[in-house]
């Protein structure tokens, strides 16, 4: 008699497993995927997103009370904490000296440095309250950086 009782398991788990199975494929072949085809069509395969402009992190400066503003590009160049930097020519309003900026370094303490092609600082900024950077050096500059708002800039 024991030996009908694990017949019947095996025969209930293995109609319980063909069931699953069943389930599964006409679960996946049900509908059609909802693909809105205008969008994707105007995606090209020749112009790939990567490496983009949409990838490239970007940072907004501002000076005192956020009415001028302008945008860095940092973009990973190989070198560990040293970025190469694109800086709006805009950016001269705020401080002339950072339209001279070529170059980011993020620095073992937390702060970022903007420098020119010869290595010299021309602004550093440590973090601030939040997600912002504060200008510390020159001490006769305040602005800050945020990678907020750079949407509805």
């Amino acid at each position: 008699m024991k030996p009908a009782n694990t017949v019947v398991l095996a025969l209930v788990s293995a109609v319980a497993v063909i069931a699953m199975f069943l389930d599964f494929a006409t679960y996946t072949s049900g509908e059609e995927a909802k693909i809105d085809v205008a969008t994707t069509a105007s995606i090209t395969k020749d112009e790939p997103l990567q490496g983009s402009v949409l990838d490239m992190p970007t940072f907004v400066i501002s000076g005192p009370g956020g009415g001028t503003k302008c945008k860095a590009f940092p973009a990973e160049n190989g070198l560990p904490g040293h970025n190469a930097l694109t800086i709006d020519k805009s950016c001269a309003g705020l401080y002339p000296p950072l339209a001279q900026a070529t170059t980011w370094h993020n620095n073992e303490d937390g702060t970022i440095d903007l420098a020119d092609d010869m290595g010299r600082t021309i602004v550093e900024f440590s973090p601030g309250d939040g997600l912002a950077y504060i200008s510390i050096e020159p001490r006769s500059v305040i602005l800050s950086m945020s990678a907020e708002g750079v949407l509805t800039f």
